[in-house]
């Protein structure tokens, strides 16, 4: 069931202010993150018909969600998938790489994100799924959450709010997918979930009623986080905020460099989030 979200609560209250919709680029502080914005080739499309059969899915994380898997994929049902271009708040035709997430260059083309888009409809969950990516690679939790500190990417949970309402789109789910950067970097559980729950608290002021699943995701090149996955876990509440898929379980098999999805890992993820979000709205 898509969630329909007001004005009212978004967290910036000046809608008309400029400022508002301002991405801050995190290329200059965050290495190999410049978005992809191509639009050679790409279709334009109009909101449409938004129903219950419709799934509005926003994506936010690091690297494996972003442009990372080697070749882009082609979707069974590429006429019923569409994407939210957060940079400039239009709808196009979705088609790997995905516009408005770093990544695209000849040796990364595909996510996982459209495999499950597809997945959701072949499956007969929906008739149309549009995806909204926000995902940064190579980005901490800390960084998702405090607003003062470069790249300033909690303030694009505000502006990603406010692109979806100025699109008339409702929300059916948040996916939260990151944590591999908190393994490398040692983070402590306390604090890993302090900064979850700010970041869960700013899509509630931005989206409020949309609900989010949260991945359990930690594997960096052969190690994991016990601390991270227990604060991942520790913030489901099964209300509000659901599991997600479990990436954890995606083989060095399926990572072509032991950390970011290959092809059939891509598969797997999207199987397994599909899964998770059956779960968790009850499909």
């Amino acid at each position: 069931m898509a969630m329909i979200f007001g004005g009212a609560g978004l967290a910036l209250n000046n809608f008309l202010s400029p400022g508002a919709y301002y991405i801050y680029p995190s290329e200059g502080v965050i290495q190999w993150t410049e978005p992809y914005l191509d639009l050679s080739g790409r279709v334009e499309v109009g909101r449409g018909s938004v129903d219950d059969r419709t799934a509005i899915i926003v994506f936010i994380g690091q690297s494996l969600s972003v442009n990372s898997v080697p070749t882009a994929y082609v979707p069974v049902n590429p006429n019923s998938i569409d994407q939210l271009n957060i940079w400039d708040g239009k709808l196009y035709r979705a088609k790997d790489p995905l516009l408005g997430i770093n990544g695209g260059d000849p040796a990364h083309r595909g996510t996982w994100l459209l495999r499950m888009a597809d997945k959701l409809i072949s499956d007969g969950h929906y008739d149309r799924v549009i995806i909204v990516p926000m995902a940064v690679g190579n980005t901490r939790v800390g960084q998702w959450s405090d607003p003062g500190l470069e790249p300033y990417l909690f303030n694009r949970i505000n502006t990603v709010g406010l692109r979806m309402r100025d699109a008339g789109l409702p929300c059916t789910a948040i996916m939260w997918g990151q944590g591999e950067s908190d393994t490398s970097a040692g983070t402590s559980q306390a604090s890993y979930a302090a900064s979850l729950q700010k970041v869960i608290g700013e899509f509630n002021h931005a989206i409020p009623g949309c609900p989010m699943l949260i991945a359990r995701e930690a594997y960096y090149y052969g190690n994991t986080s016990a601390a991270v996955l227990a604060a991942q876990a520790s913030v489901v509440n099964n209300t509000t905020v659901f599991a997600g898929e479990n990436v954890e379980l995606i083989p060095p098999s399926g990572r072509y460099d032991n950390t970011h999805l290959n092809e059939a890992g891509a598969d797997q993820r999207a199987t397994l989030a599909v899964a998770a979000l059956v779960a968790a709205l009850g499909l």
